[in-house]
């Protein structure tokens, strides 16, 4: 009984450091995050090229990583060119929705029938736009500041790639462990690289369909409200509320038009609904065993550990934390709890994965 004791006891000891050293290390710990998850696309976007064949040529190894890397500098490109662009825009525009912010808060005071100084006018009326612009773009900036830390950390990344999987492997003593270690190793590839790309995918056509209908209407900041709609589609349940409620606001500030306003967020509010309800558990569900609970209390946690990052991050993590659980007879009850069907074995797609080509070893 005091074993176990002291076995619990330091168990709860370890998980307090570990938030510990997350918080307080989050400075350090963030960019070199941040690299790996564009490691991880690049190497996701490598074996898509090289799987795909086009009149009968397969892409060798070293082209493929090349297109890779090129792609993904690219989108990063285009994304800070267009965050800034954005961004200077709406400091611009930023006393104009000011100005009409205060006039509806106005209008709505008088609705309600209350005094012309009312607190609840006086409240709201607080809310200073332009400061709130540029709090944003001081965190944006503070982000592309570290932009040249994460591609060091990318490139090193990179290299060690090609040796990753046999150094992991080698750690084990039998062949028992050795097994084990690699198939923990296929399933926890299998499922971040498969989630990234449905959510890459998904968020994309997402932020496509979202930019047309706001470019329809001419609403300010389209460009950058998309960026924010396929950014937060990673983020479970409340990046969907933040990319409907942006552009709605945005209307309400821009626009007169009720009917206008309202038909437009309709049609926002409709696409969020069916990619994240109808489309994306088709194809997500298959693929990772997580509960709905389990998602959204990551979600909280890692979003007061790490903000937005962490919300980002919440569902990667538990994919890893919840695979390895799995592979210990003392945690595999956790792992059961954790999983969303309670079937924690292991998955055919996931324990015969494609061989890795000859020129890439442990690719995988």
């Amino acid at each position: 009984m005091n074993l176990k004791f002291l076995n619990v006891c330091a168990a709860l000891g370890v998980v307090a450091l570990t938030v510990y050293v997350l918080i307080i290390g989050q400075s350090f710990l963030q960019p070199l995050v941040v690299a790996v998850m564009l490691w991880y696309l690049m190497i996701t976007l490598q074996q898509t090229i090289m799987a795909t064949r086009r009149f009968g040529f397969a892409i060798p190894y070293g082209p493929a990583m090349l297109l890779a890397i090129a792609g993904v500098a690219a989108a990063i490109w285009l994304l800070v060119a267009l965050i800034n662009s954005s961004v200077s825009e709406l400091i611009a525009s930023a006393p104009q929705y000011q100005d009409r912010f205060q006039q509806l808060v106005r209008q709505g005071a008088q609705l309600m029938g209350l005094p012309q100084e009312n607190p609840i006018e006086g409240l709201i009326g607080r809310i200073n736009i332009p400061t709130m612009v540029q709090r944003t773009a001081f965190a944006l900036a503070s982000l592309t500041g570290d932009l040249g830390l994460i591609l060091i950390y990318t490139g090193f990344l990179l290299l060690e790639h090609r040796t990753f999987g046999r150094k992991l492997e080698a750690m084990a003593r039998t062949e028992v462990q050795h097994k084990e270690v690699r198939t923990a190793f296929q399933e926890i590839s299998h499922d971040i690289k498969t989630y990234v790309r449905i959510k890459t995918v998904l968020g994309l056509i997402t932020a496509l369909l979202v930019y047309g209908i706001m470019k329809a209407v001419g609403l300010q900041l389209a460009e950058f409200w998309a960026v924010v709609t396929f950014i937060s589609y990673f983020i479970p349940t409340v990046g969907a509320i933040i990319s409907v409620l942006g552009p709605m606001l945005l209307l309400i500030v821009q626009f007169t038009d009720w009917v206008l306003i309202g038909s437009v967020s309709i049609a926002i509010v409709a696409i969020q609904v069916v990619m994240n309800n109808a489309v994306e558990p088709k194809l997500v569900g298959r693929s990772l065993n997580l509960s709905s609970l389990v998602i959204i209390v990551s979600l909280v946690f890692w979003g007061l550990v790490w903000g937005v990052l962490g919300m980002f991050l919440c569902v990667p993590f538990m994919v890893i934390i919840n695979i390895v659980l799995s592979k210990f007879e003392a945690t595999r009850p956790i792992a059961i709890m954790l999983s969303a069907d309670g079937n924690i074995g292991v998955r055919a797609n996931a324990a015969k994965p494609p061989p890795a080509p000859a020129r890439a070893p442990g690719a995988d």
